[in-house]
């Protein structure tokens, strides 16, 4: 199983390559693992190919007019300087290609846990003219008389709810004012914010912390905070920012778990969906009960800055393992950060960001993983292209299904 570890160092050192960085001893390793079979020696010539590479840059500066390409030249100036300016681009582009691609598939398979349902796939669409984008800053808020308002972050909105809170919603999403306790605080209001597919919002509670909700998320929360504890209910993903208040802990209900805070920063992940429930942790400190374990209160999990809380969905118990925060929290940075990501949850998170439905081939391997970084705000098929270009899956969509089919 970590026979996936070499294929990120090749890529590493290839990139390196192109940057002529190599040491002598890292150029003798790399061009043993050319030679030691045929697949290895295809996948060099692929992409230290300059003509497989050049049809790739139009994609690139159409996809991401943003890249500068200037300073990818100058890192490679020293080796390349005779050469012309098409040449530079070319192996510009390959630098930012391996760092997004080759470091993912390129063989790089773990043990398989489990496969979703494929079929034999027939004739389907294409990408050609396909332009799916996610809808954005949306969001539907539940009041608690049962009445829904849609929400966008581009029209201003003001309610006010039967116990006097003031919503205001906003560019920066909603914002709960906070009310002193009087007529109607005897019992708590709760509303209900909901993000749909494809879209993700933000919300200010009545104590002044901030909720940042993923697509196809939602958050249940009190308009008022009252009681000895701040307590939510999420399910799907969200990112807080808690305000501190020592005499009532921030509690966050999410599945079967508590995650209980006093003021912090932490990335909560619980779909219904994924294998596993993640809580990352940023700052301060929290601790995270299983509800239904044979515990005591007080014997859960204390969770420390740069780590992550594991709950198995399929077993019991939380494991901690070293965070790789930007990666857990590239969504709220309006980025996608792979870090070996499985391609079966890779697809998970296209299809709740672009609303998408996936249908794998069956010849497709599902626990192919990828490394890399793409913006979340672009056409899908900016993804979907950069993942084909390892020669490993293709794509193809018709009427919002997302097919995923060999390469081959």
């Amino acid at each position: 199983m970590g026979d996936h570890k070499q294929y990120f160092n090749v890529a590493d050192l290839i990139t390196k390559f192109w940057n002529g960085e190599l040491s002598p001893d890292e150029s003798d390793w790399l061009k043993d693992w050319i030679e030691r079979n045929k697949h290895h020696q295809d996948l060099w010539q692929r992409v230290t190919d300059p003509n497989y590479l050049a049809e790739h840059a139009a994609f690139w500066d159409e996809e991401f007019p943003g890249l500068d390409w200037a300073r990818m030249d100058e890192a490679i100036q020293v080796q390349e300087r005779r050469r012309k300016r098409l040449r530079h681009r070319v192996m510009a582009t390959a630098a930012v290609v391996l760092s997004l691609v080759l470091i993912g598939i390129v063989g790089a398979r773990l043990l398989h846990q489990g496969e979703p349902v494929k079929r034999d796939i027939g004739a389907t669409g294409s990408l050609v003219d396909v332009h799916i984008m996610p809808k954005g800053k949306v969001a539907t808020l539940l009041l608690a008389n049962g009445k829904s308002i849609s929400l966008n972050d581009s029209i201003a909105q003001a309610l006010t709810e039967y116990d006097g809170t003031k919503v205001n919603n906003q560019k920066n999403g909603l914002t709960y004012s906070s009310v002193s306790a009087g007529k109607g605080q005897d019992r708590a209001l709760y509303n209900v914010l909901v993000t749909p597919r494809g879209g993700e919002y933000s919300v200010r509670l009545s104590d002044g912390t901030l909720v940042r909700l993923n697509a196809a998320s939602s958050l249940r929360f009190p308009t008022q905070f009252t009681g000895d504890e701040r307590k939510v209910y999420l399910s799907g993903e969200a990112y807080f920012e808690v305000s501190k208040d020592g005499n009532h802990p921030f509690v966050v209900n999410a599945d079967n778990t508590n995650i209980t805070v006093l003021g912090t920063r932490f990335n909560v992940s619980s779909y219904e969906d994924d294998p596993q429930q993640l809580t990352t942790l940023l700052s301060g400190s929290v601790r995270i009960d299983e509800i239904n374990a044979n515990q005591r209160k007080d014997q859960g999990i204390i969770l420390k800055p740069g780590y992550e809380a594991v709950v198995d969905r399929a077993h019991d118990g939380i494991n901690i393992r070293k965070a790789n925060l930007e990666s857990a929290l590239a969504w709220k940075n309006e980025m996608f950060v792979f870090n070996s990501e499985s391609l079966i949850n890779l697809m998970r998170k296209l299809s709740r960001w672009y609303d998408l439905q996936i249908v794998y081939d069956q010849r497709v391997d599902t626990m192919l993983h990828y490394t890399g970084r793409i913006p979340r705000y672009e056409n899908i098929t900016a993804v979907l292209n950069l993942l084909a270009l390892t020669s490993q899956v293709k794509f193809s969509i018709k009427a919002h299904v997302l097919y995923v089919l060999p390469f081959k």
